[in-house]
């Protein structure tokens, strides 16, 4: 019986990632790029690359991915905790694991080892997230992966393969797709889509209480059972529900249904679907020496003591139970074999292995594995018992022979009997308990006393303890030590009549009840002797011909076939008894009574007449047809045949005399073919060492091919890689070409040598130099400027690292600025010396004009300074003596009333003249302060300075000033510029405001950029900027001339503001108000200089 999926091993995580493994080889990059051009960036999911990479080279993944991908890249280092939303990428020389969310590293094997990475991250991904493994393998060579996704497929997760269409090499899609484990086969561009369907349906529950809680009437799940039954004849029914419903739910997931109702109308409808899912209860892990340890144990403890005290003439007979597609029954064959060498010793051995899926029958009993089954089988083993044929193992004949495979349910179908060793292991613990006591009877029913019993490692035997004696605790080994068969109390399997509902009783007693079988064991034995003495050699066999029941020494007329195991008696009866046995069998079905054969005559071992005699049997309870056949001998004192049921020997003397001289006709015959046949056999032994040497040869060279083939896709993967990044390169090479051929700007690059490397067309009209000079010594060369030695410079920048630049002249009198700075590479190397050089000529010419006129710039503003300065103080005096006088005259003499107009207008002229010449000192004294140095300014602390200066004004406007500095509180400035600037902004929202409102000024700071935004906002009339905007820090500019002003504040705020690195920018809809940003320097991120 095959082993149902859906293992669960408990990830304890409070957030769990799903973890996708990404395996490729040979030509894996093209359908990488393709797979992450896909992938989301807020994915939630992990993805580890895992590639065959060469120890001897660097991989450049990492960057060639990071042109397909926005997810972040992280090469692997030990103990690195897995992320959501990243890639992770493989060591070249190391092997990775993941054990509790983390990645640890692990040295590869020997170079003459083939090392397969992909399996062996998929399997510890595979025991570390359980339902959270994703196993994807892209192109590649080989079977890498194989071994890896059966793990994945066990613990219950999923695996993508690469559609073998679009991959450049298929083997490594082919072999997983091969293992009919698979649940998507996409282009890789398909797959992210896929995965992430899959990773957000509802299909994961948290633990087995939830899942059975979720189906706690569970009818829809028996409606599927029952349908998988009725298609697959497949009984899943008494295996545990936790395992059965995640099996269930982890199908509906990759078919995107979420509703169990929904999933079983897709089941009907479809019956692929339904060969699935049965599948999927059905995946057989196995391996060769699973558990090396217990096999280990079991070898030394169990096998060598078994042969070695086994009776050479007898048969020895093994069972493994729920064999999937055979690897234990051959690692037992195996370890069986050596013993049997070392001990010199030739048992005759037959293996029954069974299980209950018919697809991996055919395969064990062909004995054909993929490539990857080499690292699980020691290499003496597999060169002794395996043949290595087109990429694959097959067991050798020797091997297979001693094995029989076949389908059989160990919940129905009777047990096999004289067990000498029974294996079952990791069945029970998929199985509901009543179920397991029932296997377990019927093994213990099968095994001989002191036969043993080897279970799986998370097993026991339960309430048979009494009967199982512990070999070995830590590795589940168990030996019969009970001469009492529980099986007995229900002789003739088919005939149970105590099974009652969907249940059976348990068929195990406790120890009391075994210690009172002592008075039915004497009456058994009394009826086994009383059978064995009185009753024919006898079969029991069911409308199927499957023998289901024997009595008395029939070995002689029925044997197990060499071949394919099966209990029907017209395979297993002896050829000289088949005819009559098929028609005698035909008669009873037919006619419901008792027949007799004529007597034959059967050759064993002796030579006797034989009569068969078949009756039928309706069993009272199940009311289920049989027959009872029995194989008498006519001498036989106990029994003798009715008169008329037969005709008499004597009336076949005549015809018995002739088929005497036929038989000693073919006597003859068989004696000349037999002759023959040695002869062949001969000639076949010395065809066969002749071809044992030709296979080692061949294995030989296999394995070489291997290492090679290994090697190979190595080379092919970093190969690809620099394919790539030859290409990108050139590309790079070209940009770089063209940029410094468009600079026009004369180029040099010499190496350490100080010889040609590279240069550009503008150096040769200073030296003679062209391409074919690429390798020379610059030395050897001449160049056109004066007081120039270029080696001495390339000296001093080698020496000491540090560019140089110096002008120098030409022969012409043209000035060109020379660097000479180091050549480094990515490495910070220094490979040689780079020379460049500009022509400043025009530049210098400009420069000597612009110094000249800056010369002439400076004396003149000095000069209106100093006039400026002359004037005011010269026109001030006078016009506050004029002010004086005209007071004076108005209050000593009056004015007349006709004057009075003309005096205040003369008033009036004064008095603009009065402000227009303080206007001038305080432009004058602006520029002079404009060297101050910034500080450290708290911009509350000024602000409240400001606003006690301007109380009356503000108090008297009953304007509301509203202030927030929390992103910001301190600037870089001058404290007496910001003090001028927030008084002008602030007395002007004042000035400005609108007629029926108070005025409303909001002041607060923002972080734009690393700069503070300072914002002063009011609520006034507003500015119209389609007209004004270009006049707006005019000087002397005004906008409401009903209001009184000097139109020279916004002029000094903006160039206070421009001269010390800030900007003022202005928003303003006329009747909304007014917005001004004063973008300044932070003081957090300016040092004070």
């Amino acid at each position: 019986m095959k082993k149902p999926s859906g293992q669960k091993r408990e990830v304890k995580k409070p957030n769990p990632i799903y973890i996708v493994g990404i395996g490729a080889s040979a030509g894996g990059l093209e359908a990488i790029n393709a797979f992450f051009e896909k992938v989301p960036e807020d994915s939630g999911i992990s993805f580890v690359l895992i590639q065959h990479l060469s120890p001897d080279y660097k991989s450049m993944m990492p960057e060639l991915l990071a042109k397909h991908t926005m997810l972040k890249i992280n090469k692997i280092v030990n103990g690195t905790t897995i992320q959501p939303n990243a890639i992770y990428t493989i060591p070249a020389d190391k092997n990775i694991t993941v054990s509790g969310g983390k990645f640890y590293l692990e040295d590869r094997g020997s170079p003459k080892t083939l090392n397969l990475p992909i399996n062996i991250f998929f399997k510890s991904l595979a025991v570390d997230q359980g339902e959270y493994a994703i196993g994807v393998v892209l192109s590649g060579t080989g079977s890498d992966a194989t071994l890896g996704i059966e793990a994945i497929k066990q613990y219950g997760g999923m695996v993508i393969a690469q559609d073998p269409n679009s991959a450049a090499f298929d083997s490594m899609p082919k072999s997983a797709i091969a293992t009919g484990l698979v649940d998507y086969i996409l282009h890789p561009s398909r797959m992210p889509e896929a995965i992430i369907s899959y990773v957000k349906h509802p299909h994961l529950e948290k633990d087995d209480h939830d899942v059975l809680q979720k189906n706690k009437k569970g009818s829809e799940i028996l409606n599927i059972l029952n349908l998988i039954h009725k298609k697959t004849n497949l009984d899943f029914r008494q295996y545990k529900k936790s395992t059965i419903v995640r099996r269930i739910e982890r199908r509906m997931g990759i078919c995107n249904i979420v509703n169990q109702e929904l999933y079983y109308k897709y089941l009907k409808d479809d019956p692929e679907e339904v060969e699935l899912l049965s599948q999927e209860m059905l995946i057989g892990v196995t391996a060769f020496f699973r558990d090396r340890k217990a096999f280990d144990i079991l070898d030394k403890e169990v096998l060598g003591p078994m042969v070695a005290n086994h009776n050479s003439s007898k048969e020895m007979r093994i069972w493994i139970v729920a064999c999937s597609t055979g690897q234990e029954a051959y690692s037992v064959a195996m370890l069986l074999k050596e013993h049997c060498r070392k001990e010199n010793k030739h048992i005759p051995i037959k293996i029954f292995a069974t299980d209950i899926d018919q697809r991996a029958i055919d395969k064990a009993s062909k004995g054909v594995y993929m490539a990857n089954a080499a690292e699980e089988i020691p290499p003496s083993l597999l060169s002794r018992y395996f043949t290595h044929i087109d990429g694959k193992y097959q067991v050798k004949k020797e091997l297979r022979e001693m094995a029989i495979f076949a389908r059989h349910d160990i919940t129905k179908d009777p047990p096999f009997n004289n067990i000498d060793m029974a294996c079952c292991r990791n069945l029970l613990i998929y199985i509901e308990p009543f179920m397991q006591d029932k296997i377990l009877s019927f093994i213990h029913f099968s095994l001989n006393e002191k036969g043993y019993l080897f279970l799986g490692s998370s097993e026991n035997p339960g309430s048979f303890n009494k009967v199982f004696q512990e070999v070995n605790k830590k590795y589940k080994i168990y030996r019969n030590t009970s001469t009492i068969r529980i099986g007995d109390i229900h002789k003739i399997y088919p005939f149970d009549s105590r099974r009652k509902g969907l249940g059976y009783e348990k068929l195990v007693k406790t120890e009391d009840q075994l210690a009172g079988l002592s008075e039915s064991k004497i009456i058994n034995n009394f009826k086994d002797a009383l059978l064995e003495d009185l009753v024919p050699p006898t079969v029991i066999i069911n409308e199927n011909n499957d023998v289901v029941h024997v009595a008395g020494e029939v070995d002689q007329y029925i044997k197990l076939p060499k071949k394919q195991l099966t209990l029907n008696v017209l395979k297993m009866v002896d050829e000289q008894l088949y005819v009559s046995l098929s028609n005698i069998i035909s008669k009873v079905k037919s006619q419901r009574k008792k027949v007799i054969s004529p007597s034959i005559i059967f050759e064993g071992k002796e030579k006797s007449f034989l009569n068969i005699v078949a009756k039928p049997y309706i069993e009272p309870i199940s009311r289920l047809n049989y027959c009872i056949v029995s194989f008498i001998e006519a001498d036989m004192g106990g029994f003798s045949l009715q008169d008329g049921d037969m005709d008499k020997p004597e009336q076949y003397k005549e015809k018995d005399a002739h088929i005497r001289r036929l038989e000693e006709d073919l006597k003859e015959t068989k004696e000349y073919l037999q002759t023959t046949i040695e002869e062949l056999e001969t000639s076949n032994e010395e065809l066969q060492s002749t071809n044992e040497e030709l296979m080692a040869a061949n294995e030989e060279l296999q394995s070489s091919n291997e290492e090679l083939q290994s090697v190979n896709e190595e080379l092919y993967t970093v190969n690809n890689e620099f394919q790539d990044k030859l290409l990108e390169m050139t590309e790079l090479n070209d940009d770089l070409n063209n940029f410094i051929q468009s600079t026009h700007i004369a180029t040099l690059f010499l190496d350490n040598d100080f010889c040609l490397r590279r240069f550009t067309d503008e150096i040769s009209p200073f030296i003679k130099i062209t391409k074919n000079d690429i390798g020379r010594y610059i030395g050897d060369f001449t160049h056109a400027f004066h007081s120039f030695d270029i080696i001495e410079i390339a000296k001093r920048v080698l020496d000491s690292f540090i560019p140089i630049e110096q002008e120098v002249l030409t022969s012409i009198g043209d000035v060109f600025l020379m660097r000479a700075m180091p050549y480094k590479t990515a490495k910070k190397e220094v490979k040689g010396v780079i020379f460049t050089f500009i022509d400043v000529t025009e530049l210098k010419k400009i420069e000597k004009k612009l110094v000249s006129k800056a010369k002439e710039l400076e004396r003149s503003n000095r000069e209106l300074e100093q006039f400026a300065y002359v004037a005011s103080h010269d026109l001030k005096a006078p016009i506050t003596n004029l002010v004086a006088l005209l007071d004076a005259i108005q209050q000593q003499n009056g004015i007349k009333e006709d004057s009075m107009n003309l005096f205040d207008r003369l008033k009036t002229s004064v008095s603009r003249m009065s402000n227009t010449i303080r206007v001038l000192n305080e432009v004058i004294t602006l520029k002079k302060n404009l060297d101050l140095k910034p500080e450290k300014v708290k911009l509350p602390v000024v602000l409240e300075d400001v606003l006690s200066g301007i109380n009356d004004q503000v108090e008297s406007n009953q304007a509301e000033i509203k202030t927030d500095f929390k992103a910001c509180d301190t600037i870089l400035f001058p404290e007496i510029h910001l003090r001028s600037i927030l008084q002008n902004l602030i007395t002007n929202a004042i000035k400005y405001k609108k007629a029926k409102e108070y005025p409303i000024i909001e002041i607060h700071t923002a972080i734009e950029d690393e700069q503070v935004c300072l914002s002063v906002k009011d609520n006034g009339r507003g500015i119209d900027l389609d007209e004004y905007g270009r006049k707006l820090f005019g000087l002397f500019q005004r906008f409401h001339l009903d209001t009184e002003g000097k139109g020279i504040g916004l002029h000094i705020t903006k160039s206070i503001i421009e001269n010390y690195g800030g900007r003022i920018e202005v928003d303003s809809k006329v009747g909304k108000g007014t917005t001004f940003k004063l973008y300044l320097k932070n003081a957090q991120e300016q040092p004070v200089v």
